[in-house]
């Protein structure tokens, strides 16, 4: 493990978040966490339940389609290696704070700041393209960043809540992350009978084929 993941992963976030402010204050419009038109509109708390709710839904639907991705598809096992590869061993604590300060900052930057300037679909692209791996390969990643760019952007607009989008956003990088450094697909190829997972890995992402082997 980096000792110096977790420090320069703070600094660069709160970066990213300080620039959400200043745009923030500078276009008139400080307040990033409320949607300036919301589809929907409900008093506190029925609207924060709502974000919460919307959040968590999303969060859910996410994460089980990138585990059955990575499992049936080919572009997807192969970027699940080219992460793996490229993060290497992954402490609790740094999942958790990468997880933490991505989805809190990015979620302020896009959807707070940039969402409301220049359109949905604008800043869905946008964020897209932001996410570009260091190789070709990682087109994949770059087009389900759009995707799910749009979807928190929906969030939001719908909502009207920064906190649906930010509890979407954080829930999916901490699963995704966790599955990453715990599951092996190269592994599991090798041999049929096994998991995948790796020794430690927790029991917070364990697989279906883990599932299916205790029995």
């Amino acid at each position: 493990m980096d000792s110096r993941r977790i420090p320069l992963a703070l600094v660069v976030y709160a970066v990213v978040a300080l620039v959400a402010v200043v745009w923030g204050v500078v276009r008139g419009s400080p307040d990033l966490y409320h949607h300036p038109a919301p589809w929907v509109t409900l008093a506190f708390p029925a609207g924060t339940v709502l974000a919460l709710l919307s959040g968590l839904a999303v969060a859910a639907a996410a994460i089980a389609s990138t585990r059955v991705l990575v499992r049936r598809t080919r572009w997807a096992r192969a970027l699940h290696n080219e992460f793996r590869d490229l993060l290497g061993p992954l402490s609790p604590s740094e999942i958790t704070v990468f997880a933490l300060s991505s989805g809190i900052a990015e979620e302020m930057l896009f959807r707070g700041a940039l969402q409301p300037a220049v359109g949905l679909i604008a800043s869905a692209l946008i964020f897209g393209a932001v996410h570009m791996g260091p190789v070709r390969r990682f087109w994949a990643w770059t087009l389900w960043a759009a995707v799910m760019g749009l979807v928190f952007g929906l969030l939001y607009e719908i909502t009207g809540e920064l906190l649906a989008p930010v509890v979407a956003h954080a829930l999916i990088n901490y699963e995704n992350l966790h599955y990453i450094d715990a599951y092996d697909p190269n592994r599991a190829d090798a041999d049929p009978d096994s998991t995948g997972r790796t020794p430690a890995a927790p029991r917070l992402v364990e697989t279906p084929e883990a599932r299916a082997g205790r029995r």
